[in-house]
């Protein structure tokens, strides 16, 4: 028998139907109190998650919070993974979607597409970790794709650049918006902030033999480390749109 593989793609919860995946209704006493449907399970589980993280996150806590038996969940989805894959797409319908226009300002709408990408992502940590691990087909995330086409293909960039475009800036925007949910957690973990933290790493690293003359620690700002993030965010991402527009001549 062959092996199975290791990098299967997911069963999405949106490619199977919704009786396979979950049943219809309760039975007689398993919904519990109040009226339970899978829209308020899901928005239950963005609080909880909001709350614990994905690491803490279980069907049993879910339930506990709903005042319902575990076992009534599943007659709405069919497992945790489902689950966290409709919590995403509610995080996706957080996400504005900006005005295609007429093409003439549309290094604007790539920025407006990547600050409520990450804007919905650092009022959600735990969806940024997870979401590389589902296939973001949900109704809200292809709304909010479908508009990120059209605009990127309002731009005077051919098909390929225009695609290659939203390609760059969304890989920017994921990698510096996971850096940034990391070190704000490891700083909560150390009961502190970002600041706070980097100085405590840069203290504990300073009398390392060969540390000092190296040149890696450098004078920080004064700013707080959030407004510097920010400030960085959008340079970079000024680097990213004019390099775009510099590759029309």
């Amino acid at each position: 028998m062959a092996a199975k593989r290791a990098s299967q793609v997911k069963k999405s919860v949106w490619l199977t139907p919704g009786p396979v995946r979950g049943r219809r209704s309760p039975r007689a006493g398993e919904g519990g109190p109040g009226s339970l449907d899978r829209e308020v399970i899901v928005a239950a589980a963005v609080r909880l998650l909001d709350e614990q993280g994905e690491a803490r996150f279980s069907m049993r806590g879910l339930a506990a919070r709903l005042d319902v038996t575990p076992m009534s969940l599943y007659w709405y989805v069919a497992d945790k993974d489902d689950l966290l894959e409709l919590a995403l797409d509610v995080v996706a319908g957080e996400m504005a979607r900006p005005e295609v226009g007429d093409g003439s300002d549309w290094q604007a709408g790539l920025r407006a597409l990547a600050v409520t990408w990450r804007a919905a992502m650092l009022a959600h940590p735990w969806a940024i970790r997870i979401h590389g691990d589902y296939l973001n087909i949900g109704p809200n995330s292809m709304r909010y794709s479908a508009r990120a086409l059209e605009i990127a293909r309002s731009s005077p960039l051919s098909e390929a650049d225009a695609m290659a475009a939203l390609s760059a800036i969304f890989q920017y925007t994921y990698g510096f918006t996971a850096t940034e949910v990391n070190w704000s957690e490891k700083a909560a973990e150390a009961n502190g902030t970002t600041d706070d933290l980097i100085e405590e790493i840069t203290e504990a690293v300073r009398d390392l033999p060969g540390v000092a003359d190296s040149g890696v620690l450098v004078e920080r700002p004064r700013e707080p480390d959030h407004l510097l993030r920010e400030r960085d965010f959008h340079r970079a991402l000024d680097w990213l749109l004019i390099g775009m527009q510099s590759g029309l001549h």
